[in-house]
């Protein structure tokens, strides 16, 4: 049975008076959720009250039921993996050591802290890495012993902070197909300022801007929802001039390159690509874009999505 997360009305303010979170309210359930924006939108916060690491100002959070900051906060966090951006790992200690200890700091006995961190360690593909000092890690390596600390103690929800932050994009590949082959049973709650990331990688996104959340759904409704038309663009001779077809009106983005809002590119191109050629000119290349989860922040914020 899958274990939901519910958050009614986060707010945090700091002791600065820096305003964080802004009323947010959301449930996650089996699957992953992604709570996408620019750094400095809320979301390593969110996160963080979540995971019982930051009280709220106001507002409850809860696991299976249960409340993270009330009375239910001990079997809630019981219940939680969290895997912030930065694990405080003993470089000098091996992954062994290091997974073994926060086995220890889970409840677990020596025998069974040693056989989950062996286990972890070979579903993440860190067992030829376990004896080695944390400190030759690399950033893959290490993101991934971070998300085998968080499951030592066997949670039903896991918390990851900008799980491929600092990864290249191999990298990033590399380790969400780990994380969707053994954590496919799980609620899986992260956060990335990637929208590429958002949108391979998830069942469901909370887009986040200023504390806020500024729109949510599947990738898929997101677009269709929020996002322009798909566009196509014909390239062709300077020369060339551009021309309308069927009703779509051409926009020039440069010397012989004309773009063209459509509602069907499959269709399209066709259509675009023969009225040319029938005037007797020459396509060089035609080739379609199709709006993303940048074009949707773009839409519901009025901003750019920036890290």
């Amino acid at each position: 049975m899958a274990c939901d997360v519910e958050a009614e009305e986060l707010y945090k303010e700091y002791p600065s008076g820096v305003i964080a979170v802004r009323g947010i309210s959301f449930k996650a359930g089996r699957g992953r959720t992604c709570l996408m924006g620019p750094n400095g939108s809320g979301k390593t916060t969110t996160l963080s009250m979540i995971a019982g690491a930051l009280r709220p100002t106001k507002g409850i959070v809860r696991v299976c039921g249960y409340d993270v900051w009330g009375d239910g906060w001990l079997t809630a966090r019981k219940l939680i993996g969290y895997a912030p951006q930065r694990m405080p790992f003993r470089d000098r200690l091996s992954g062994f050591d290091n997974l073994v200890w926060y086995g220890l700091l889970r409840g677990l006995g020596l025998i069974e802290a040693r056989r989950r961190a062996r286990r972890l360690a070979e579903e993440l593909g860190l067992e030829g890495y376990l004896g080695r000092s944390v400190a030759s890690y690399s950033g893959g390596m290490r993101r991934r012993l971070t998300i085998a600390a968080a499951l030592m103690g066997e949670p039903e929800v896991l918390i990851l902070d900008e799980p491929s932050s600092g990864l290249d994009p191999k990298g990033r590949e590399e380790l969400w197909r780990v994380i969707e082959v053994v954590l496919k049973d799980l609620t899986i709650i992260y956060s990335s300022h990637m929208a590429v990331e958002a949108e391979a990688h998830s069942d469901y996104v909370y887009i986040f801007h200023q504390g806020r959340i500024a729109a949510s759904g599947t990738p898929q409704d997101l677009v269709k929802k929020h996002a322009p038309k798909p566009k196509v663009l014909i390239y062709v001779g300077e020369k060339v001039p551009p021309l309308e077809v069927e009703g779509l009106k051409p926009y020039v983005v440069g010397a012989g390159v004309y773009m063209y809002s459509v509602d069907n590119p499959k269709e399209a191109i066709k259509i675009i690509a023969d009225s040319y050629l029938a005037r007797g000119f020459a396509v060089e290349r035609i080739e379609i874009r199709r709006p993303g989860l940048e074009e949707v922040f773009l839409s519901v914020t009025g901003r750019k999505l920036e890290v």
